[in-house]
This record gives structure tokens, sequence and C-alpha cells, in this order.
């Protein structure tokens, strides 16, 4: 039902009682807002058949609860107790009422509102709980139900809105006295409420700029890029493009009322049709929309902060220290975000936050924090809102200065054990959060790729592939992940990682495939799943190979390459291999044990030791090159030139090595955007793709080997 039916269950007074003093807390709403979007609510639950004396409606942060008060008390001429500016205690109802009518005023309005004839809103429960602190609060609280036990009309006379948390401390009081209430729950707009909000707002940010509103000019357009919009926006919650507001979790993002704010201004345009092709690509290319998703949580964020702020600075602790330079610290951000995994996640992170806190404010501050957390608008009882705050929070707790190296340390075991539930949110948030102004790469610690990889693959669909790239650059790692998605040669996402300054090891928790990586000293294979999946396409070369999963199991489609690992030593206990022969080559320097005997392959290239393993890396990179190019017409193979620089060579200087070797000596040609493999010239080597597949270290091989080992010298 709409809020306004709900308002006719209330007691409705004939005129205003009119409030002498508005410095008590008490005011009226004389003049009704025209604009304002009367949204539905839901009950939660119902003291039906009995009547209640009281009405509890609650709504997470930001969905409008002020303004609900307001349009209640304009259609019910009933007076407003605000909650937000008042510390609250032990006869607070009777005393704000008492000083704001007068004597004899408020004596008609409390024996109006005992017999159900008159109502009184109150408003802000959550902020006066951080206000006033728990001793206070659960006294007001027993105030309030002390007056509604006296009501004895057939309609409600009370009603409260808060967060829901707050509202808990009434819920039990009046089931533990056997009070009769009602409660309701603001729900998210719809998609109709959410049109004419976002139109009004488009208004309002045109008219501040000194503009036209140009959307109720061009109105078609205007459609066009706003429904473009929220399929954009949609996107990140769910694949399907049809009928997005019937999905409960899309409503509640589309439908919350800041999310439509900030659409506000990116719909506040000149050229519309513009816009909506800009919308149309940023899903398949430029994923411009985590930046707006973005930009939205972050506004939450310091909506938050400020809220909290203007309430804690009232408290008597704080009073006492007047240290006006300490608020712009107070519940930063980043704070939130690590205090909210704490709370939800259980991650135990070290919470001596912000540093800079005076030790005889802490105990204070955090009492104040804890009950500011329990009511945050990114939560819904104990757990995540939705998925798209839980993965904004990970990724911005993980960038931040804030947060201790401990805590980052059990933030990222977290992300890659095997209970996350992995979604492409962690990965666009991450890329976001870590790059710098006008920069295309982003930074991360290298222990996060593990994690990136996983969150890029869930957002896969059947015909994607997901490549992975590592190398070694200086004393960190450049990591691209770039997504195919079926025969088109252009990757529908490409995102460049570098890894912070010393961090060069990384590990996968649960499956690899179509990876390339090189030159990284440390690499792990498993968490804490006892096994792990290789699929196609994976090489691996690297100084130290760590498998702590128990069981390995690898799959290669027919025309796809076999897994390589190439190590100087591979540390493994007890492993579990399912593997056919040519679809897994390891090649260690040491001497392995079974089951990784039976995978092993020797290259003996011959000559001094330094250049034999020179010459075999080189070799190494020769095939993992040679073999990514795939049959096309006229006795050539090809590959996408973009794909074979950024992705497959990138910083590897044997990689850039071997393709000047093949560039150089005629094997592969440039032809537009494609790198051509002549098959005529390339079977003079008398190498065929094949032997490269299986490593087939032939007299030929081994000849090519040494060729290109001089090659590199000069």
């Amino acid at each position: 039902m709409l809020l306004k039916d709900l308002c006719s269950t209330f007691g409705r007074s004939a005129n205003w009682y009119g409030v002498l003093s508005s410095s008590y807390g008490i005011r009226e709403e004389r003049e009704g807002d025209a604009n304002y979007e009367v949204p539905d609510v839901r009950e939660v639950s119902s003291c039906t058949p009995l009547p209640p004396s009281l009405v509890l409606i609650t709504a997470p942060a930001a969905v409008g609860k002020s303004a609900a008060a307001s349009y209640i008390g304009n259609i019910l001429h009933a007076p407003i107790l605000d909650l937000s500016r008042l510390q609250v205690g032990d006869g607070t109802l009777e005393g704000a009422l008492s000083k704001s009518f007068g004597i004899r005023r408020n004596a008609d309005f409390s024996e109006a509102m005992l017999e159900g004839k008159a109502t009184l809103i109150v408003d802000a429960l959550d902020e006066a709980e951080v206000r006033s602190g728990q001793a206070n609060f659960r006294a007001f609280v027993r105030g309030v139900a002390d007056t509604a036990a006296q009501i004895s009309g057939e309609k409600a006379a009370i009603v409260i809105l808060s967060r829901a948390e707050s509202a808990r401390t009434l819920q039990e009081l009046f089931t533990e006295r056997g009070l009769q209430y009602s409660h309701y729950e603001i729900r998210p707009f719809g998609r109709e409420q959410a049109e004419r909000y976002l139109g009004r707002r488009v208004t309002s940010v045109f008219e501040s700029r000194g503009k036209e509103p140009l959307h109720l000019r061009h109105e078609q357009p205007y459609k066009a890029s706003r429904n473009k919009l929220f399929s954009v926006l949609a996107s990140a919650i769910t694949e399907h493009t049809s009928d997005i507001w019937s999905n409960s979790d899309v409503r509640d993002f589309l439908g919350y009322a800041p999310v439509l704010d900030v659409a506000a201004e990116y719909l506040a345009v000149e050229n519309f049709a513009t816009l909506e092709r800009s919308l149309s690509r940023s899903r398949s290319v430029s994923f411009a929309h985590w930046d707006m998703v973005a930009d939205v949580i972050d506004q939450l964020l310091l909506r938050e902060q400020d809220k909290f702020v203007n309430q804690y600075k009232e408290t008597d602790s704080f009073k006492r220290k007047e240290s006006g330079a300490l608020l712009p610290v107070l519940y930063a951000p980043e704070e939130q975000c690590a205090r909210l995994l704490d709370y939800v996640e259980n991650m135990r992170l070290d919470l001596d936050i912000p540093v800079s806190l005076p030790s005889e404010l802490r105990e204070s501050y955090d009492a104040a924090v804890d009950t500011q957390l329990s009511n945050h608008p990114f939560l819904r009882g104990d757990g995540w809102f939705n998925v798209i705050f839980r993965d904004y929070v990970t990724a911005r707790a993980q960038c931040s200065a804030l947060v201790s190296e401990k805590s980052s340390q059990a933030i990222r075991r977290g992300v890659l054990s095997s209970s996350w539930k992995h979604s492409p949110m962690y990965a666009f948030f991450s890329h976001s959060l870590g790059r710098a102004a006008e920069e295309e790469s982003s930074s991360c610690h290298s222990e996060d790729v593990g994690s990136l990889y996983e969150s890029l693959k869930s957002t896969c669909e059947a015909e994607d592939r997901l490549f992975v790239t590592a190398g070694k650059a200086g004393n960190r790692l450049m990591v691209t992940f770039s997504i195919y998605r079926g025969e088109v040669a252009e990757p529908v996402l490409f995102l460049t990682f570098f890894t912070h300054e010393g961090t060069t090891s990384i590990s996968f928790p649960r499956e690899l495939s179509y990876a390339n990586i090189w030159n990284v000293p440390e690499v792990t294979i498993g968490g804490d799943h006892p096994s792990f999946k290789f699929g196609s396409s994976v090489y691996i070369s690297c100084g130290d190979l760590l498998l702590s999963a128990s069981e390995i199991q690898a799959y290669v489609g027919a025309s796809e390459n076999p897994i390589l690992l190439s190590s100087g030593s591979l540390v493994s206990d007890g492993v579990k291999i399912q593997a056919d022969s040519t679809d897994l080559i390891v090649i260690c320097e040491d001497d392995l044990p079974y089951p990784w005997s039976r995978y092993q392959r020797r290259l003996d290239v011959g000559g001094l030791a330094a250049d034999a393993r020179e010459s075999r890396y080189l070799y190494l990179e020769f095939r993992r090159l040679v073999l990514r190019f795939k049959d096309a017409k006229r006795g050539e193979a090809a590959v996408y030139k973009p794909m074979m620089d950024n992705l497959v060579v990138g910083t590897n200087k044997r990689a850039q090595t071997i393709m000047n070797y093949l560039t150089g000596m005629g094997y592969v040609k440039v032809s537009k955007s494609m790198y051509l493999l002549d098959l005529a010239i390339f079977a003079q080597l008398g190498i065929s793709r094949s032997q490269l597949r299986d490593l087939d270290f032939t007299d030929a091989a081994k000849q090519v080997s040494k060729d290109i080992l001089r090659y590199s010298k000069k």
C-alpha cells in the first residue's frame, strides 16, 4: 500500500494545535511538499485484530524517513518530535510537548492523543541513540511505552520513524509489556515512482546550473537515455535486461533515492542521444557505470560520516575534550568500510581507528560507533543490504592507507577463502579505487590477484574466455585481465594492474585457465579448498611453485594448448593428480617425486649452464607465442595484434625477443590489426605446431633454441 493509505489508520486532528516554541524539538509541517513522491510501505508485523497504540515505520538510511514524517504530519495536522537535535532521556516526551504547546494546549492535545483522535510523530529515533547514549535512550523508550500503554482509541496515536536496528529496543520493550503495535517498512521506489522522482531531480539539477530543463522539451530522447541508464545500473546486479524492476534486488538499488540523486547528475546533459550512445557502450567496453555506482556509494558513506559527527560532537564526552580538529577524521569512509567488514564477516580486524583519537575518548567513541554501525545503510539486519555494498566496502578497505597491514592480510584471506561468494563488483571497484586520476592502469597488492581473477571469472558467460597475464616489471608485477566473447577479436573488457612495490607473490585459490604467468618469483596454486582445477592454455614460469591443494584436476579442450608448469622448484605434499600426460607438462630443475614425475619433461639443450638455462626459457617463450596463432586462410595462422602485444608479450623481455625474431626472420608479418604466421616458411624450421604443443624436444627444436639464443645475444 501507499503511505497515504496507511495514514488513514492514524488519528487525525481537525485543526493545528499551534506550537508556541520550536526550541524543544516539536514542529508542525503546515506547508505540504507538492513534489513529494509518496512511497509504498510493506507490513512487517501487525497486532490485528486489536488496534495498535503505536505504529513503527522503519527504512534504511537515506530512504526518506524525515520526508515521510513531514508528509504524515501535514496530512494529519500532527506535531513532529524531531529527535535529531535532542539529548533524550526520562521525561523527554512529556517535557517537549509541554514546553512547545504550553500547559493548556498540551492538555488538549494529550487528551485527544490518548483517545486516538490525534497523532504524535516521533522522527529520527536512531539519531537520538547515538547522541544520548544507551542508558538515556532506553529511559526515553520506556517513557514512550508508558504513554502508549494509556492510549485507548481505535486508531494509532503515536508514529515512530527509525532505522530498523535502533527500533529493536522499542520492539523488545513493547513485546515484553504486551503492548500492541504494528510495524511497517518504507519500500524503495517502484519504476513509475522512480521515474517521477528522477524527473524532478533532473529539473533541480538543470535549474541549479542556471539552465533550461531540457528533458522537459526533449521528452523521448530523455526517456531513452533514462531507461538505458537504468539498464546499465541494473547490470551490476543481474544479466537479465528485460523487466529489470521485477527483480527485488534491482528495485532496492534503483529505487534508492541517493542512487537516483546521482543518476540525475548524469542525465542533466544537453544532448541525450550522445548520452544514450555512451551508456550503450559503457557496459561492454568502458564500464563507466561502475564509476557511477561507486560515486553513489561514496556519497552514502560521506552522508553517514556527516550524520555521525553531528551527533557525536554534541555528546558530553566530546564537549569536555572540545577538539574540533578531530571532526574530519571521525567515522571516515575507510573506517566505516573496515568496521563493516569486521561486523558482518567477522574478520577480526584491528579497529583501533582513528589512530589520532585521544585515549580518553576511545570508550565513548567506540560505543557511539557501534550504535551507528548497526544502523548503517549498507546493512539489512546483521547482513549486507546487497552484494554491491559488500564488494565496494571490501575493495575500499583493501585500498585504504588507514587499514593496517595486518588487517589487510585478514581481508585478503577472507576474500580468497572458499566461503566467499565472488561477484564482478569486487574487481571493478578495486580497479576504480586503486587508479590514479587520468590513469588507465590501477594498483593492488600481488596477493589480491587471485581474488581479482575469481571476481572477473564470475562475470563470464558460457562462451566467454577470461585471459590473465602476470609478469615481473622491476620489483613488482604487471597483471592484465581481458574477457573475450565468442569469436570477436576485441576484448569486451581489459583491465591492467601494477602490484605494489615489493609485492611479487601471487596465488590462485580455486581454478586457472588461459593464463600466462612469466618470471614471477613465487606462485601458489590452491587455497583452503582441497581441490584445484586447471583449464586449457595455462603457462606458468616461476621461481618457486607451491601447490597447497590436495587434489589437482586438469581438463584441456581438444583444440586447446596443454598446461605447462616451469619452475626452479616445486613444493607439494601428498597431492593427487587427475590429468592425462598430454594435458599437463611439468619442467623443473629438480627430480620430482611421484606423481609429478609422470608429467615431468626435460629440455637438455647442452652448452654452459647459464646458456642452457636461458636457451630453455627462450624456447618456452617461442612455444608459447607460436601456439597463440590460430589457423586462418591461405596457409597462414593469425592472432589479434593488440592481444599479442598487450597480453601475451606485455613487458616480458624474452617474449619481446621472440616476436622480434619471428618478424625479423620473416616467419611473421603484420597486416592491419593482425599478426600473420606464414606456415610454409615456418615449416622450414622442421618443427610442427603439434610438436610444440606436446613439447617434443627434437633435434630440430634443439637447433631452433640455439638459433634463438644467438639471436638474443646480438
